[in-house]
């Protein structure tokens, strides 16, 4: 049509940022809940600002970009860690000069809480079938597993490490991911991540 000025977007993938803040906070949720460290100072850390902001980027940019399934994943998962991250500071280091007590009322609460994102998390999982990159499924798939023994460790169903080991498995797929995406979009030659 005379007079219409069509704009290309030439801006990069915001995928692979959205998936390395999956990858830090959930590894570091793991190791975490492995024992390999107890101060949850660093998870919080990883929980606000890589496993929350870099999700939350991720996510508005790709809203932009007319990608509703990733815009919706990523940004509902940000808001989930901020959640999160506010759940270990009122139990661990204390807000406002307390801390909450950790108590059988709060554990059903919070696997209340991880059940029902869980469900969430399954229903976005079919959506990956269709997307065609097998490792998303695989990434949304060890994020179900990770809701779901969390949710069962907190009803005092599941044993905390098998609930850590997943955990980790879910960041470490993602990370993985993250890099893979950027090392497929910028064509390396020298090294080659498959993601199926």
């Amino acid at each position: 049509m005379e007079g219409e000025v069509t704009i290309k977007d030439t801006t990069g993938s915001p995928a692979p940022l959205g998936f390395l803040g999956l990858g830090f906070a959930a590894t570091f949720a793991g190791l975490l809940n492995m024992g390999m460290f107890s101060d949850a100072t660093m998870v919080i850390a990883m929980a606000i600002t890589l496993g929350g902001f870099a999700q939350l980027f991720a996510g508005l940019e790709l809203w932009k970009k007319g990608d509703t399934f990733a815009a919706t994943a990523f940004t509902a998962f940000a808001l989930w860690w901020f959640s999160y991250a506010y759940i270990l500071l009122v139990t661990s280091v204390g807000l406002f000069g307390n801390v909450m007590p950790v108590d059988a009322t709060f554990a059903t609460s919070l696997a209340w809480y991880l059940l029902f994102w869980g469900i969430i998390a399954t229903l976005l999982t079919f959506v990956t079938l269709a997307i065609g990159v097998k490792l998303i499924t695989i990434v949304f798939v060890f994020l179900d597993l990770t809701f779901f023994t969390l949710a069962l460790v907190n009803f005092g169903v599941a044993i905390l490490p098998v609930a850590a080991i997943i955990t980790l498995l879910l960041g470490l797929s993602s990370l993985y991911l993250g890099i893979a995406l950027v090392m497929d979009e910028v064509g390396s030659k020298l090294i080659k991540f498959p993601v199926f």
